[in-house]
C-alpha cells in the first residue's frame, strides 16, 4: 500500500473534476451538498455533526482519498481506521481475501502509526478545502473523526501510541506545513485563508479484542 502525497491527491481531484465532473470516480451529481438548517444536522463532543452517518473503521478509512470519497457522499462521522502497537505485523495482504472463500486476517495494519497519522492529517486538510472548491454555501466541513485504537490496555499504553494520540490533539505545525505546500503549488487557490482546527479529533472508540478482560 502506497501512499500519496497531499499535492498529488489535490491535483488528482482538480484534474478528474475538469475533465470528468468526479472526484475519484464518484460523479459531481453524487455529491453530498449541505443546506443551512438541515433537520438532521447536529452536535456530538461539542463539534457540528453535518450528518449522523458516515463509516465505519476498516481498511476503507485507511487512506486519505478514501475517507474523502466517504465525505463526499454525505458521510460526516468518520471512525478512523484503528490503530495498534503491532503496526509491522508481516500477515497475508490484504487482510480479507474472497477468492473462493473468505478469509478475515485479523491484526492487520496496513500502514506505520506514523503513516497512518499522515493520512489523517492530509484528509482533515483536504476536508476544510473543499467545500470552499466546491462552492458549497456552507464553508465548514461539518465533520467529526473519530479516533479507533486497540486491540488491550497494554498497547494502547505504549509510548508510540501514545505519541500517535497526542499527535491528532494538537496538529497545528504539521497542518501549517500541510497548508505551505499546497499554497506553493496551487497559489490560484486560498489554501492559505482556509481555518483548519489544530485538533483532529477529540473522541475515541475502542476497538477489543474477543474476551477483553472488564477491568479494561
Amino acid at each position: 500500500m502506497r501512499v500519496q502525497s497531499i499535492n498529488r491527491l489535490l491535483a488528482w481531484m482538480l484534474g478528474e473534476l475538469e475533465r470528468t465532473g468526479s472526484i475519484f470516480g464518484i460523479h459531481r451529481s453524487l455529491f453530498y451538498v449541505p443546506r443551512p438548517g438541515a433537520p438532521y444536522a447536529g452536535q456530538l463532543f461539542g463539534d457540528v455533526l453535518g450528518t449522523p452517518i458516515g463509516p465505519a473503521a476498516g481498511p476503507h478509512t485507511q487512506l486519505t482519498q478514501n475517507i474523502v470519497s466517504a465525505w463526499l457522499c454525505g458521510g460526516r462521522f468518520i471512525e478512523l481506521k484503528t490503530v495498534q502497537i503491532m503496526d509491522e505485523l508481516e500477515i497475508p495482504r490484504p487482510c480479507i481475501d474472497l477468492a473462493d472463500e473468505g478469509y478475515n486476517v485479523e491484526w492487520s495494519q496496513e500502514l506505520k502509526l506514523e503513516q497512518s497519522a499522515g493520512e489523517y492529517l492530509k484528509a482533515w486538510v483536504l476536508l476544510h478545502l473543499l467545500p470552499r472548491l466546491l462552492g458549497f454555501e456552507e464553508a465548514a466541513p461539518q465533520t467529526i473523526f473519530n479516533l479507533s485504537v486497540g486491540y488491550n490496555l497494554e498497547g494502547i499504553r505504549q509510548p508510540a501510541m501514545q505519541r500517535f494520540m497526542d499527535r491528532l490533539q494538537d496538529a497545528s505545525a504539521e497542518i501549517a506545513a500541510l497548508q505551505d505546500t499546497l499554497a506553493a503549488q496551487f497559489p490560484h487557490l486560498p489554501i492559505a485563508h482556509v481555518p483548519v482546527p489544530a485538533r483532529v479529533t477529540n473522541s475515541v472508540t475502542l476497538s477489543t479484542m474477543h474476551g477483553c478482560p472488564p477491568d479494561e
